[in-house]
C-alpha cells in the first residue's frame, strides 16, 4: 500500500491508531542498542526488545530502531518501554512537521533530516527521539544510519559518555541542524549558477530550473522553521527533562536554525528577483521582435498604398500609358522608404 493511501486510511481511525504512513520498503527493521557511562560503553545490534530492556544500563541507555514499516514491533516497543499511545502514532505518522511535547515522564520530540539527492531534490526522513531518565530512545524511517558519527563520537570519547541523555538530545539535534548548511551551500552553488546562466541565455530550460530550486526552498524552509521554535523551547531551560546548563547548548541550535532561516529568506528573495529578471528579458526580447515588426509595417504602409492604387482596374487611369511610369513607381517608393527611415532614426525608434 501507498503512503498517501495509508495516510487517507488513518483518517478514518480513532486517534492511537498505529498506522505507517510512510514509504513502504522491503528493509529489515534494525534495533541498535548502545548504553554507556564514562567508563565503558556497549553498542550491538539487538533481535528484539526484550534484550534492550535486559541489558544492563551502565547509566545512559540509547535504543536506536531504524524501519517504521512493522508497526507490530513498534507497538511492542512502546508497550515494553511504557511509551504512550498518541506518541507511537505521531512516530509511524511520516508527515508530522517538527514538533516539542512534553509528558509526564518523557519529552517526544520530531525533527526532520534532510538530504541532497543527486537532481538537486531535497528528501526529508522523520527523526522521532524520545526522552526519558537515564534512556533516549530514536526512530528513524529507513535507509542509512542518520547517527553512525555520534555513536563513533561515543565509542571514542569518554568525556560525552560522562554526560547525561539530555546532552545525548543535544547532540543529536546539533548533529541534524548542522546538515542544514551543507544543504544551503550547495543550494547556493546551484543559485548562483543559475543566476550566470540566466543572464547569459534565458530560456526555457532555465526557467525550470529556476521552478525547481524554488520548489525546494520553499520546502526547506517550511521543514526547518519549526525547528527554531523547539530549539527555543529547549533553551529556556523549562524542561523538566533538560538540565539548565544543557539548555545553554540549545541556545547555539536555536541560533543556528535562525541562520539557516535568514539564509533561506535571502534565496527565495534571490529566485523571486531571477523570475522577474527572466520575465523582463522575455519581454523586452518580444519588445525587440514587436519593435522590427512595426517598422517593416510602418515602412511598406505607404509602399502598399501605392501598389494597391496603380493595381486598380480603371480604363482611364492617369499615368497608366505613360512611358516612365514603372520606373517613376519605383522612384516615389525608394524617396518614401528612404524618408520613412530618416524619420524613424530621428525619432530613434531605430
Amino acid at each position: 500500500m501507498s503512503s498517501k493511501k495509508n495516510y487517507y486510511k488513518k483518517k478514518q481511525q480513532p486517534p492511537g491508531t498505529l498506522i505507517y504512513t510512510g514509504n513502504q520498503t522491503d528493509e529489515i527493521q534494525k534495533l541498535i542498542l548502545t548504553t554507556y557511562n564514562k567508563d565503558k560503553i556497549i553498542q550491538k545490534e539487538i533481535n528484539s526488545i526484550d534484550e534492550f530492556v535486559k541489558e544492563e544500563n551502565l547509566g545512559i541507555k540509547w535504543l536506536d530502531v531504524i524501519g517504521l514499516a512493522n508497526v507490530h514491533s513498534i507497538e511492542e516497543i512502546g508497550q515494553r518501554l511504557r511509551i504512550h499511545k498518541l506518541i507511537l502514532e505521531d512516530i509511524l505518522n511520516t508527515r508530522q512537521r517538527a514538533k516539542l511535547e512534553e509528558y509526564d515522564d518523557s519529552l517526544f520530540l520530531v525533527i526532520k533530516k534532510l538530504y541532497l539527492l543527486e537532481d538537486i531534490e531535497i528528501d526529508a526522513k522523520q527523526i522521532s527521539i524520545i526522552i526519558k531518565e537515564d534512556m533516549v530512545i530514536t526512530f528513524q524511517e529507513y535507509g542509512e544510519d542518520a547517527f553512525k558519527s555520534i555513536k563513533k563520537r561515543l565509542k571514542e570519547g569518554a568525556y560525552v559518555r560522562a554526560l547525561g541523555s539530555d546532552d545525548l538530545t543535544y547532540a543529536l539535534v546539533d548533529y541534524i541542524v548542522d546538515g542544514y548548511f551543507d544543504i544551503m551551500e550547495t543550494l547556493s552553488e546551484e543559485i548562483d549558477k543559475a543566476e550566470n546562466e540566466l543572464m547569459d541565455d534565458p530560456g526555457k530550460e532555465i526557467l525550470n530550473r529556476i521552478y525547481s530550486l524554488k520548489r525546494q526552498i520553499v520546502f526547506f524552509r517550511n521543514t526547518v522553521w519549526p525547528v527554531r521554535d523547539i530549539a527555543n523551547t529547549l533553551s529556556r531551560g523549562e524542561v523538566k527533562l533538560i538540565d539548565q546548563k544543557t539548555s545553554y547548548y540549545f541556545r547555539d541550535i536555536y541560533d543556528h536554525s535562525i541562520q539557516v532561516i535568514e539564509l533561506i529568506e535571502t534565496y527565495r528573495d534571490t529566485i523571486s528577483g531571477m523570475m522577474d529578471i527572466y520575465l523582463s528579458s522575455i519581454s523586452s526580447k518580444t519588445n525587440e521582435v514587436m519593435k522590427i515588426l512595426t517598422i517593416f509595417s510602418t515602412i511598406f504602409i505607404p509602399l502598399t498604398f501605392l501598389a494597391g492604387v496603380y493595381g486598380m482596374n480603371f480604363i482611364y487611369f492617369p499615368e497608366l500609358k505613360w512611358r516612365y511610369g514603372y520606373l517613376g513607381f519605383w522612384i516615389v517608393s525608394i524617396i518614401i522608404t528612404a524618408a520613412m527611415i530618416k524619420y524613424l532614426k530621428s525619432k530613434k525608434w531605430m
